[in-house]
């Protein structure tokens, strides 16, 4: 093989190396980017889940609208971006919302896109200058919030009973989360309730200051969760349900 052939073939070579070199790079970057972005959005929501009466405390303004118009609002920097919906009012179950309405939802893991011309239940918050929702709660079609709406006007007609709810779960699978005896303590007196084969527990009370007594060592709350109440204080207010949770510490079965 010529000089000028092995030559030619090395400046081939070379080439080839140096786009492929680039590719990687690309690559790389947009992993990086990508991983930057994951970094920056909360990955779950709040435990255990949170029913209307419990939400209602939560939001600022809880309404039944009609999505009017939809405008894109674009990633910049740190901002991931995201949307703004103008809504036609059709009911208020908290706060003052004029007719026409504005709300916004972040393009993240928590957004809770709407669609034109639907209308739905929204619980939403003030936030960042703006009411804000998100797929943390109740925001629904209003075809499928029945169940939050008819709790919605028993709290506002004063027929929703004062609750608190809590879920036992297992440090792993295989944990039987039954007959769990948890205590809550009030300003007046303490409450007892034992949890159902599914871990869940029940109790009706007066509104109020309370916390949660873990000197049993039966159940503690798991540390790395997000919690709508804190189980060491928490307030219930007349006809909300405040929804807690723990972890049980006994061993498998």
């Amino acid at each position: 093989m010529s000089t000028a052939s092995i030559s030619s073939r090395s400046l081939f070579e070379e080439s080839r190396l140096r786009e492929s070199a680039k590719l990687c790079s690309r690559l790389l970057w947009a992993l990086v980017v990508l991983f930057a972005c994951a970094a920056r959005v909360p990955g779950y929501c709040p435990v255990p889940a949170l029913r209307a009466n419990g939400e209602f405390f939560k939001s600022d303004v809880i309404v039944v609208g009609t999505v009017l118009t939809v405008r894109e609002v674009s990633a910049s920097g740190d901002d991931p971006g995201g949307w703004y919906y103008g809504l036609q009012i059709n009911e208020t179950f908290r706060g003052t919302a004029r007719e026409r309405f504005t709300v916004y939802t972040e393009n993240s893991s928590g957004r809770f896109p709407l669609r034109q011309g639907e209308t739905y239940l929204l619980f939403a918050r003030w936030e960042n200058g703006r009411y804000e929702i998100g797929n943390c709660g109740n925001s629904e079609l209003l075809s499928r919030a029945t169940k939050s709406i008819q709790i919605l006007k028993n709290l506002k007609a004063g027929r929703q009973p004062t609750e608190i709810e809590g879920w036992v779960v297992g440090e792993t699978s295989g944990i039987d989360v039954s007959g769990v005896r948890v205590s809550i303590r009030g300003v007046a007196r303490g409450y007892k309730a034992v949890t159902d084969k599914k871990g869940w527990l029940h109790l009706r009370v007066p509104p109020g200051q309370y916390s949660v007594d873990f000197s049993t060592n039966d159940y503690y709350p798991k540390g790395d969760d997000m919690f709508w109440y804190k189980p060491d204080n928490f307030t219930v207010h007349p006809g909300e349900c405040a929804s807690l949770q723990f972890v049980s510490a006994r061993h498998r079965r």
